[in-house]
């Protein structure tokens, strides 16, 4: 029978109490921890989709990957732009990731490219996992179908897309609104009932999220007035057609890290994006190595006033005037 969560049941007319048989089994799964939250996280996605709360991204990503039968001891292509959670996530599954680059104008990994690859990765060779740019969204259809040609198992790190995920013909895993916590989400129902990670517990932040998303698209378009003129470049779309807190921009071709530096004496929280760890098995990734001279990390939220985002926005063009 389809996937019964206890909003879904709530929403039903109730049972006579006379002959009208009671599933049990759906009751027993509309009761589960986080029922309630998970009916509401499904009803955001435009295909019947089960979801699951998770307490944290690393062991969320391990769950799925065992789930979909990839088995410790082999080898996992990742985004050479996965951060520190991802790779755990990986490595929590048994698995040895293997680096490869990705698109240069969407920073994602591309399926022609990994097609590509395919026969130069490490063996034995037993999932994928492919990282959503910071909020913006992945070519989700190309990569179900790379999925059904390889039979690989494939999950996409979409931390920071809750804006943009309203489809999983793959397994996703998505940051919740309130900034604890992950969900996972696939049309395959079986795959998520079998999943074991922790529940998540807290405010995942659904019934604030049409205010945080106006004040993200508020301050992302603010910042990107304040910093009109200046040399530095945002991801297309952000703050006007999708939003994220993550606010990774581009500034001139190896500058970051001196940016970085000039910005982290005055005490702000800069990230250089796209470093990796050089004892890291991978392919080649010129685009990466290219990337991760440019690309920052800026200190974003909903809660910045308009004097946080003009203090912020005069650091940047400070910074960036003295390299």
């Amino acid at each position: 029978m389809p996937f019964l969560t206890a909003a879904v049941l709530a929403s039903q007319p109730s049972v006579p109490a006379s002959d009208a048989p009671i599933d049990f089994d759906a009751v027993s799964r509309a009761l589960a921890p986080n029922g309630a939250l998970n009916g509401r996280l499904a009803q955001r996605f435009s295909r019947p989709t089960a979801v699951r709360a998770a307490a944290d991204r690393a062991t969320a990503t391990a769950d799925l990957l065992a789930a979909q039968g990839a088995r410790p001891g082999g080898v996992c292509i990742v985004s050479a732009l996965a951060n520190r959670e991802t790779l755990e996530g990986v490595a929590a599954a048994g698995l040895t990731p293997w680096l490869v680059d990705v698109d240069p104008f969407t920073w994602m990994v591309d399926t022609a490219h990994l097609r590509e690859r395919l026969a130069e990765a490490p063996c034995p060779l037993e999932a994928i996992v492919t990282t959503c740019a910071f909020g913006r969204a992945p070519d989700l259809a190309a990569l179900a179908a790379f999925q059904v040609e390889t039979g690989l198992p494939i999950v996409i790190d979409a931390t920071f897309g809750y804006d943009v995920i309203m489809d999983a013909p793959v397994p996703v895993v998505v940051g919740l609104p309130g900034g604890d916590g992950v969900f996972v989400a696939a049309e395959d129902a079986a795959l998520i009932a079998r999943l074991t990670a922790p529940v998540f517990e807290g405010d995942a932040g659904l019934a604030g999220w049409a205010l945080k998303r106006q004040q993200l698209a508020t301050n992302a378009q603010r910042l990107r007035m304040l910093l009109l003129g200046s040399p530095i470049q945002f991801q297309p779309g952000w703050g006007l057609s999708w939003v994220s807190s993550a606010c990774v921009v581009s500034v001139a071709e190896g500058c970051a890290p001196a940016v970085a530096a000039l910005l982290a004496v005055e005490g702000r929280f800069v990230t250089c994006v796209g470093v990796r760890d050089p004892e890291a098995a991978a392919d080649a990734v010129p685009v990466v190595d290219h990337l991760a001279g440019k690309m920052l990390g800026l200190p974003f939220a909903a809660d910045l006033d308009i004097a946080d985002l003009d203090d912020l926005a005069e650091a940047v063009r400070r910074a960036v005037a003295q390299v």
